[in-house]
């Protein structure tokens, strides 16, 4: 069977395993993965607050469409360590060194939510490893974007400008997030319901999901805060490059309705990007991605450009 994206060096670990990777500088950097463990490669930028048991989430459609689906914690996040001074432009070289460990050469990346300027990121920066770029409900360069900090918050997504006025005063409000995490799931998820759509709610209220959801938010704050607010405060000014450097096809999908991304970031991205491919989604919210028709459409999207028409047709064959 031709299968171009591996080396065939490491073993294949078991499905959402935690595993560690240690890298110079005595940093570690965890990761999970799902899926099919000898399908083709995708590395998924989770959101903040998140961690690498975002991709609970995708397991059976990834599974289902033969795609490995690997997500990295981001610094201070879930279990690898913290990194002070991180920016963007150092995913990818994590997101690298993970794939070079795994013996992966070539993958596609997707992103939701926060996870969406991540994604982006390593099509800018690592594009000759890149097969295919998905972003969901994502933001955009906010040194880019003029007016993305109010849209934010007339929105009432306060993050943004809090944490411009304050950093000391954002971190506050993480502790409160954590602390309510922690102590109150309950009224951590009406918080997040205060922003649902109708149809996000009726996600949320499955309890396969919904368990999947507080686990992650959970991860999120392991180390307590500090991982979350440098990685959101990175995302909240100029990314160090320009959406118009981006050269490769970038699929963008986007909930009208979403409450906590608004639909003009979407329409940012696509507007900027050389190779945009736009998909707003009428009735949607954030929560789209949790969707089994969504994610049938995904991934039959990465497979078409990430697997060659032989492995496909072999594939079928097994």
């Amino acid at each position: 069977m031709n299968m171009p994206w591996r080396r065939n060096v490491s073993p294949l670990p078991a499905t959402g395993a935690l595993n560690l990777l240690q890298l110079p500088g005595q940093r570690t950097l965890a990761y999970g993965e799902w899926g099919d463990p000898a399908g083709a490669p995708v590395f998924y930028a989770h959101g903040a607050p998140g961690s690498r048991l975002e991709g609970a989430f995708f397991h059976d459609a990834a599974r289902a469409a033969g795609l490995r689906w690997i997500v990295v914690d981001r610094p201070g996040m879930g279990a690898s360590s913290l990194a002070d001074n991180y920016t963007l432009l150092d995913y990818p070289r994590d997101v690298s060194a993970v794939a070079d460990a795994l013996g992966i050469d070539q993958f596609a990346v997707a992103g939701w939510s926060s996870g969406g300027a991540y994604a982006l990121t390593c099509a800018f920066e690592i594009p000759k490893r890149i097969a295919f770029v998905a972003v969901m409900a994502s933001y955009t360069n906010f040194g880019e974007m003029s007016a993305a900090k109010d849209l934010l918050w007339r929105n009432e997504q306060r993050g943004p400008k809090i944490a411009e006025v304050s950093t000391g005063l954002f971190r506050t409000l993480l502790s409160l997030l954590r602390l309510t995490e922690r102590y109150s799931p309950k009224l951590y998820l009406k918080f997040i319901e205060s922003s649902s759509t109708e149809q996000d709610l009726a996600l949320l209220r499955d309890a396969g999901i919904l368990e999947r959801f507080m686990d992650n938010q959970h991860e999120a704050f392991n180390q307590g805060v500090q991982g979350v607010m440098l990685d959101l405060l990175a995302q909240y000014r100029h990314w160090g490059f320009s959406l118009s450097e981006i050269r490769l096809p970038t699929h963008i999908y986007q909930g009208v309705k979403d409450r906590f991304v608004p639909w003009r970031f979407a329409q940012h991205l696509a507007d900027n990007l050389p190779l945009a491919d736009l998909r707003m989604i009428t009735d949607a919210g954030h929560m789209f991605p949790l969707e089994a028709d969504f994610q049938r459409e995904l991934m039959s999207a990465i497979r078409r450009h990430l697997v060659a028409p032989e492995t496909s047709d072999a594939r079928k064959q097994a």
